[in-house]
C-alpha cells in the first residue's frame, strides 16, 4: 500500500517517515529537504502550488495520506498570514487533490490548542476555543475537513496531538529545528551545554506557577499513526481522538528531572513573561483512543523522554549537527 506523508522533513514526519517505510510503501513532500535522513522516495514541493502537487499526487497515486505539513509553533503568532497560509489553505489544496484523486484515506495532525483551558483532563467533546493563531487555524482545518469529506466515500482521522517530544533513537531520528522552540530539546540542549535555562510564566494559575503540560513520547505517536492506519483500511468510519499521556508535567518539574541526569551548574532556571496564548494547563483524556485504536501510551514518562533525547543529542553532536534554541 502506498502511503504519502506530507511534511516528511519535519520532526513528526521524518520519524514517521523512517517508522513506517519497512511495512508500506511511504512517500515524503515538503518544501525543504529532510535534515538528517535521505528519504528515497521524496517529493519537494510548496504544498501551496496545487498545480505542482496535483501532478506529484497523480504520479504517486497514494491510497492513504498523512498530512503533517504546518506551521506549529506558537512562539512567532504574530506572522498571522504564514499560519493561514501554511495550515489552511495547504489543507484546502490538499483536500481538492484527494478529490481528484479519489484517495479514500486521510489522517490529519491537528492539536490540543483547539480546546479551551481547563483544571480537566480534555476529551473530544471538550470545549473547542483556540485563543492562538495556531489552534485557530488548526480548527479550521478540522471543519475544511469535515465539509469536504463527511458528504463523500472517503473516511479520516483527526488526531490532536499533545507535547510530541524525544526521539526513536533505535532508527536515529528525532526533533531538529532552526531555531528549536520545543521544551525537551531545549533543556536538554541548555543542560548539556551547562547555559542558563530561560522558561516562559512563573505566574500561572498551577501549583509550582509554572504551566503544566501532557507530554507524548514520539515513539508512542508512531504505533498510534500505525493503528489509525490499520483501522482506516478495516473500517469506513471516521473519528476524531486525542493523543497524549493523560499525565501532567509542570515546565519547573520536568526541569528537576533533567538536572538527575546532567552535571548542571544552575540550581534553578530563570524566568521570562510568559508568552501569549500560553494557557495554565492542557492535559489529556485519551480513552477514546485506546477504546477505538486499543492504543496506550508506553514510553510517555519522563525518564524515558530524557534518556532517549538525551541519546539524540549526543549522536547529533557527533555529527557535527548543533541545533540553535529559540533561549
Amino acid at each position: 500500500m502506498k502511503i504519502l506523508i506530507t511534511g516528511s522533513a519535519g520532526y513528526i514526519g521524518s520519524c514517521l517517515y523512517e517508522y513506517l517505510k519497512t511495512q508500506y510503501d511511504v512517500y515524503g513532500i515538503d518544501k525543504t529537504n529532510p535534515p538528517i535522513k535521505i528519504q528515497k522516495k521524496f517529493f519537494k514541493c510548496n504544498l501551496l502550488n496545487q498545480q505542482k502537487l496535483n501532478n506529484i499526487i497523480s504520479s504517486i497515486k497514494p491510497s492513504f495520506i498523512i498530512h503533517l505539513a504546518a506551521k506549529s509553533t506558537i512562539d512567532f503568532i504574530k506572522d498571522k498570514k504564514s499560519y493561514i497560509d501554511n495550515n489552511l489553505t495547504v489543507t484546502q489544496n490538499l483536500l481538492k487533490s484527494m478529490k481528484k484523486n479519489d484517495i479514500k484515506h486521510l489522517i490529519f495532525s491537528s492539536t490540543a490548542a483547539v480546546y479551551k483551558s481547563s483544571n480537566k483532563k480534555l476529551n473530544e467533546k471538550s470545549e473547542l476555543k483556540p485563543n492562538n493563531i495556531y489552534g485557530r487555524t488548526k480548527r479550521s482545518c478540522e471543519n475544511k475537513i469535515f465539509k469536504e469529506l463527511n458528504s463523500s466515500s472517503s473516511n479520516y482521522i483527526i488526531f490532536r496531538f499533545f507535547n510530541v517530544c524525544s526521539a526513536l533513537f533505535s532508527l536515529k531520528i528525532g526533533e531538529i529545528h532552526n531555531p528549536e522552540t520545543h521544551l525537551v530539546p531545549i533543556l536538554a540542549k541548555k543542560f548539556k551545554d551547562n547555559k542558563k535555562i530561560y522558561i516562559y510564566g512563573n505566574n500561572f494559575k498551577t501549583k509550582d506557577k509554572t504551566c503544566i503540560r501532557d507530554y507524548i513520547h514520539i515513539a508512542d505517536i508512531m504505533t498510534a499513526f500505525d493503528k489509525g492506519i490499520k483501522y482506516l483500511i478495516l473500517n469506513k468510519k471516521s473519528e476524531i481522538m486525542n493523543l497524549g499521556s493523560k499525565k501532567g508535567f509542570s515546565t519547573l518539574s520536568i526541569f528537576k528531572n533533567f538536572q538527575k541526569y546532567y552535571e548542571y551548574k544552575y540550581k534553578n532556571p530563570f524566568f521570562k513573561k510568559k508568552r501569549k496564548g500560553d494557557v495554565d494547563r492542557l492535559i489529556c483524556d485519551n480513552i477514546k483512543s485506546y477504546r477505538i485504536l486499543k492504543w496506550k501510551p508506553k514510553y510517555s514518562v519522563l525518564p524515558k523522554i530524557i534518556i532517549d533525547e538525551k541519546k539524540w543529542l549526543n549522536f547529533l553532536t557527533n555529527k557535527k549537527i548543533f541545533r540553535k534554541t529559540i533561549y
